[in-house]
C-alpha cells in the first residue's frame, strides 16, 4: 500500500521510486543531487516491506565516493536560502485558485528537464 507517498502527488514534488535495497542507496544520493542542481524538490521512496524482508548482501557507498559527487557550490546555495530569523524575508503568498493553476502551468518547465538530469546523474 503506498497510500502515503500517493498522498504526496499534488504537492509539487517530483517522484522517484527504487526497486530493490540496492538501489534505494543509489537512488537517494540521486535524489539530493537532482534536488541541489534543479531546485526541484525530490520525494525519493521505496517498498518499505519488500526491502525489509529481502536478505541481500548490499556495498556501501563510501563517504569519499559520495562527496566525490557532491556539488558544494550547489549547497552553499541551497544554505543561502533558508529561512534564517535574522534575515527574514517573504516566502510564498497567498493566492486563489485562479493564479494557483497558472502557477501550477508556469513551473511545468522545471519539472520537463528532470528526466535528463536524473540520467545524467
Amino acid at each position: 500500500d503506498h497510500s502515503d507517498v500517493m498522498a504526496c502527488r499534488s504537492t509539487g514534488w517530483a517522484m522517484f521510486a527504487s526497486e530493490s535495497v540496492e538501489m534505494t542507496q543509489v537512488q537517494a544520493l540521486v535524489s539530493h543531487l537532482v534536488t541541489l542542481e534543479s531546485r526541484v524538490p525530490v520525494q525519493h521512496f521505496f517498498d518499505g516491506f519488500r526491502t525489509s524482508h529481502e536478505v541481500n548482501k548490499v556495498k556501501l557507498i563510501s563517504y569519499d565516493t559520495m562527496k566525490e559527487f557532491i556539488d558544494w557550490e550547489a549547497i552553499k546555495k541551497h544554505h543561502d536560502l533558508a529561512l534564517n530569523p535574522k534575515h527574514p524575508h517573504m516566502q510564498g503568498q497567498s493566492q486563489g485558485p485562479d493564479i494557483f493553476m497558472q502557477c501550477v502551468e508556469a513551473a511545468n518547465p522545471s519539472y520537463d528537464s528532470l528526466a535528463d538530469l536524473f540520467e545524467k546523474k
